[in-house]
């Protein structure tokens, strides 16, 4: 028991070392390198795949953000349309997304001359493109937008 609570506190220390340092505006250490400063207390026992696997993601991350890629998020488009009622049809479309999904968050924009109605906020397009799965069978024409 006391060897999990100093192990505990111990990543607590890290944690809170890692954010003082990156909010002084030093580089911070990769925050995979964390066990290296408990090394006294635990041993890590990892295989190569999996270190190899970890960096590889911490690399694509950081070429991501350095592409300005990592800020993009995805939603999905259930109306467009610039016809004579497509004011009324997209609350209309709005209301009745509400109703069958309740908690995701709804749009309604006019850019001149369509009625937009977009829905959800999905970090990845693979998480925008389960949800667009399910959201085909009420609304066929719905499609993914990246924001």
């Amino acid at each position: 028991m006391k060897r999990l609570i100093l192990i505990i506190a111990a990543l607590a220390l890290c944690t809170a070392a890692l954010a003082q340092t990156q909010q002084e505006g030093t580089p911070a250490e990769p925050a995979y390198d964390v066990f290296e400063s408990l090394s006294q207390y635990v041993t890590v026992h990892q295989s190569p795949e999996v270190s190899a696997a970890m960096a590889a993601h911490i690399e694509r991350n950081e070429r991501r953000a350095a592409s300005g890629l990592a800020d993009q998020t995805y939603s999905i488009r259930i109306f467009f349309d610039s016809g004579q009622s497509a004011r009324s049809e997209s609350e209309a479309a709005a209301a009745r997304f509400r109703n069958l999904h309740p908690g995701v968050p709804v749009s309604r924009t006019y850019t001149n001359p369509f009625f937009k109605v977009t829905v959800g906020n999905y970090a990845s397009k693979a998480d925008a493109t389960a949800a667009l799965k399910g959201i085909q069978q009420e609304f066929p024409t719905a499609f993914i937008v990246r924001n």
